[in-house]
């Protein structure tokens, strides 16, 4: 019997269970794949089950949950076999599951769910250490800048994100991380918070399922400049997260991940490699020192 994931104290998935957030981005890939190879378009499929327009597309982003009736015209009007149909619903099923939420501002909280359940990550921040690798002191210093998150939430929120670098350290996932030299010099919390930080970087840096490359600045104009992006593998999908102020984008169509993981690629190549990556911070905890 598998074992499934439960939502512990810290508001993070502990176990071993994609989770409802992550299967209703499954299922809405294989609803998209049933409808592309049926060769219905969105508008035509929303005319036929009488939908609002943008709802098709909200399904198959995961972005909407799907009722058991929806999903049978769904599976109906696709022309799905008996036996696509039966692993469709019971993906449904799991879909509808309702846990705890992590404290995360509300449009995060998907992504919470499909970083503890990917198999591996990519991700490129030009000027902030990414929440994933964040010591809570840095959170703290990170969170109590910002204009949506209330004060009261500031502490289990920076604890909940040193809490998410754990699962790196069984191994799991792969994780591939671009950063911005400024994201290294940038003094987030005073000196001391920013010397923690770097010790942590260096520390997860170190595990072999992890690596860190600095995109120094003297390298100038790069493919991502100006922006920050997260590729996500789950296995049987993949997407692409982008945050902003008030909001977040989970791009999934093959052209944005296609896209994304060329930026990707091109970022790496222009990086420091490991070892003078790690000169770097080295150096820099070493100023911090004094």
């Amino acid at each position: 019997m598998a074992r499934k994931r439960r939502w512990g104290r810290l508001g993070d998935v502990t176990e071993q269970d994609p989770g409802p957030v992550v299967q209703r981005i499954m299922l809405g890939g294989e609803l998209r794949a049933l409808r592309e190879a049926a060769k219905i378009s969105t508008e035509d499929a929303a005319t036929a089950l009488r939908w609002y327009r943008a709802k098709v597309s909200k399904v198959e982003t995961g972005t909407v949950r799907v009722t058991v009736a929806e999903l049978s015209d769904l599976l109906r009007l696709y022309r799905a076999d008996e036996a696509t149909s039966e692993r469709v619903q019971r993906l449904g099923e799991e879909a509808r599951r309702k846990t705890t939420p992590a404290r995360v501002p509300d449009w995060a909280s998907k992504y919470v769910s499909l970083e503890a359940t990917a198999i591996e990550i990519k991700m490129f921040f030009g000027d902030f250490i990414p929440g994933l690798l964040q010591t809570r002191e840095y959170a703290r210093a990170v969170l109590s800048t910002s204009v949506v998150v209330p004060p009261a939430d500031v502490e289990q929120m920076a604890t909940n994100r040193e809490y998410r670098a754990e699962r790196l350290r069984s191994g799991a996932p792969l994780l591939w991380v671009v950063l911005g030299e400024e994201a290294l010099r940038r003094t987030v919390g005073g000196r001391e918070v920013q010397r923690g930080q770097l010790l942590r970087l260096r520390e997860l840096a170190g595990l072999p399922n992890v690596t860190v490359q600095i995109m120094p600045l003297s390298g100038g104009a790069h493919t991502a400049l100006g922006m920050s992006f997260i590729l996500l593998d789950l296995g049987r999908s993949r997407t692409v997260y982008i945050e902003g102020l008030t909001s977040a984008d989970y791009l999934v169509r093959p052209q944005h991940i296609q896209t994304y993981n060329l930026a990707f690629d091109r970022l790496r190549v222009a990086s420091l490699g490991d070892r003078e990556s790690l000169a770097i911070i080295n150096t820099l905890i070493d100023e911090l020192e004094e």
